[in-house]
């Protein structure tokens, strides 16, 4: 008999006695060239609900969380992405689902929001962060160095009439035994109207979260043969962490009893 007939017996064998192994995780011993066809597709109906939804509307995904039906769902809050993700038939360690049915949502940053971040990351030509100013204007207030309100348009004039003024101080002391010389430069940049010290811009960082004002220090930096501005955001870390709670709360709140949250991501592994 021809060797492969032998191992078609073999595996006509084993396929007829297939059984479950004694193992923890469901076993089965077959031929190693048998495959396994999904006939899913060929019934009526599906084995069971499954899909995922992904929006960025708090409202949408609250609702869509609310009208699924089955025990409360799970929901895990990424707080740097600024993301929630609810599962419905993740189950629990008894009876464990397959975490195939689930919905995310991401919230997007406002435009305002959007454009504060971009001027906080890089530096600023005394004309572009002037135009910044212009164009954000029903956001901002500009403050001096007493914390006192100054209009908008004379900061936006300071920061384009900024020149750099430098001075060079020079000392020279002889004694009887040595002699020292020093000289000190000083660069100063100056504005006829006054430049102001701080911004303060006020901003709806997404979609179904509190405005909030943010600090923006102004800094002059002379280095250049032009000067150069920076915008630092005061407390943006401590900001960024209050921002991921307050989201938690409102999903929560949306959501109701509907799904349990956690701050964190999961592995479904």
């Amino acid at each position: 008999m021809e060797a492969k007939a032998i191992q078609l017996i073999q595996d006509t064998a084993l396929l007829a006695n297939a059984k479950q192994l004694d193992t923890f995780t469901p076993v089965l011993a077959l031929p190693s060239d048998v495959r396994l066809h999904n006939i899913e597709k060929f019934q009526l109906e599906r084995s069971r609900f499954r899909g995922v939804l992904i929006t960025h509307s708090l409202t949408d995904f609250a609702n869509y969380v609310v009208a699924a039906k089955g025990p409360a769902a799970e929901g895990f809050v990424d707080g740097d992405a600024m993301a929630c993700t609810v599962y419905f038939n993740l189950g629990d360690a008894e009876n464990p689902g397959h975490g195939d049915y689930s919905a995310t949502l991401t919230l997007k940053k406002s435009a305002a929001f959007l454009a504060l971040e971009q001027a906080a990351q890089r530096q600023h030509a005394q004309k572009d962060l002037s135009d910044w100013i212009e164009d954000w204007a029903p956001n901002l207030k500009a403050l001096d160095a007493d914390d006192k309100e100054i209009d908008l348009r004379k900061a936006a004039g300071a920061i384009r009439s900024i020149s750099i003024e430098q001075a060079r101080k020079s000392e020279h002391v002889v004694g009887d035994m040595s002699a020292s010389r020093s000289a000190m430069d000083q660069i100063e940049a100056k504005s006829s109207e006054g430049l102001p010290a701080e911004f303060l811009f006020t901003v709806a960082p997404y979609e179904g979260l509190i405005a909030r004002t943010i600090r923006l220090r102004v800094a002059v930096l002379t280095g250049g043969d032009k000067p150069t501005l920076r915008l630092r955001w005061i407390g943006e870390a401590q900001l960024r962490e209050d921002l991921a709670q307050e989201f938690k709360q409102v999903v929560q709140k949306e959501v109701g009893g509907s799904a349990t949250l956690t701050i964190g991501t999961f592995n479904l592994g």
